[in-house]
């Protein structure tokens, strides 16, 4: 969690997710949606999320250059971030309103969902796992290996 905060954690870069979330959109129409933000810091906003692939840009205009910026798919992945901030933020910091269902009313929650079981999935029921390669001898948390016969002779005391 620590090094996404790092990459997604600085002023305005949720926020251009967020508005990218919707449409495409070019750097003029995000500067007037981002009341505050200098177009430096735009710019360089952009430029840090294209190189992490979170953000596509099209050029639409040669003389002058100018660009459309787009969500890629690994930036479509954000959504559930950006709608759990919206949610935290109804509920804690604008007690005034709230994120409702259209067809019910009822206030809208974050959950954990399992694709794999097509189910939602109470927070006591998930772990953290790393996948991938891991450092030689590294195990997965909470598994335990059966002692090879190296180890039951080095545990064996001296006689």
């Amino acid at each position: 969690m620590a090094k996404s905060l790092e990459f997604l954690g600085e002023r305005w870069t949720l926020l251009v997710v967020r508005d990218l979330l919707g449409r495409p959109r070019r750097f003029h129409d995000l500067r007037a949606s981002l009341t505050g933000v200098a177009p430096a810091v735009l710019s360089h906003r952009l430029k840090v999320l294209e190189e992490h692939g979170i953000v596509s840009r099209a050029m639409y205009s040669e003389h002058p250059p100018r660009a459309e910026y787009a969500l890629t798919a690994r930036g479509q992945e954000l959504r559930p971030v950006v709608r759990a901030l919206a949610v935290w933020g109804a509920r804690h910091l604008h007690r005034e309103s709230a994120l409702v269902h259209t067809a019910c009313g009822g206030r809208i929650d974050m959950a954990y969902y399992c694709a794999a079981c097509d189910s939602l999935v109470p927070a006591d029921a998930i772990h953290h796992e790393r996948f991938g390669r891991r450092a030689k001898g590294a195990r997965r948390r909470g598994s335990r290996r059966p002692p090879s016969a190296s180890d039951r002779r080095a545990r064996r005391p001296a006689p």
